[in-house]
């Protein structure tokens, strides 16, 4: 796995920027794109000659065929050399189990690019020291279904359970970082999230990524 941790504006951004990266060394040219909501990597999947092949629980748009990860996936769709999956691991609750359909799915030597919010982030820090909870997993945020909070030892264990070599590791969502204090509350905060940060650089971002290989 590479050293030294990229650091990228936001999901789309990271996924683009390793979907080009890895799409020459996939086994074939068909892309996976699971939680693929509105179809916004379609046409960068277009634009590189990939063959995009969208997937998602609630349906959005007409193209994306419908795939509960908690089983195998649909019949009649094509084993995929890269699978996408960015922000859709927090709202699994069988989180393992999903990540073996999606390794059974692909083919053999592909590459998974996900994303998924970031337990360690400065913000969720502060958040569970002020207020007992992560900032991006209160119980507010089961109306977005956020049942799982991964971090990074888990998913990483659950990625090498399901048949997966670890790649790279990314610092992902970075654009807090250029808010500016309306108050002195707001102030501290800023200042505290940047101490942290400094101790630890996985405290940056607001969500992390990762790229796998399917080795099994």
């Amino acid at each position: 796995m590479k050293n030294k941790i990229e650091r990228f504006e936001n999901r789309s951004v990271f996924g683009i920027t390793k979907l080009n990266q890895y799409f020459s060394k996939a086994p074939n040219t068909v892309i996976s794109d699971i939680g693929a909501g509105y179809g916004h990597m379609e046409e960068t999947v277009n634009s590189i000659s990939g063959i995009w092949q969208p997937f998602d629980y609630v349906k959005k748009i007409d193209k994306s065929i419908h795939w509960d990860l908690n089983f195998t996936a649909p019949k009649d769709v094509k084993k995929p050399g890269i699978v996408i999956l960015l922000e859709v691991l927090e709202h699994l609750p069988n989180p393992l189990q999903s990540l073996q359909n999606i390794s059974d799915h692909m083919e053999k030597d592909g590459y998974m690019i996900l994303s998924t919010p970031n337990p360690q982030s400065s913000k969720n820090i502060i958040n569970l020291i002020l207020k007992g909870t992560l900032y991006a997993f209160q119980e507010k945020h089961i109306k977005e279904y956020h049942v799982f909070t991964p971090w990074e030892h888990i998913v990483r264990e659950f990625l090498k359970t399901a048949g997966f070599e670890i790649l790279e590791y990314a610092i992902v969502d970075t654009s807090y970082q250029n808010r500016k204090a309306e108050n002195y509350k707001d102030y501290f905060k800023l200042i505290l999230e940047r101490i942290l940060e400094k101790r630890n650089k996985k405290a940056t971002g607001m969500s992390y990524g990762i790229v796998a290989k399917k080795i099994v």
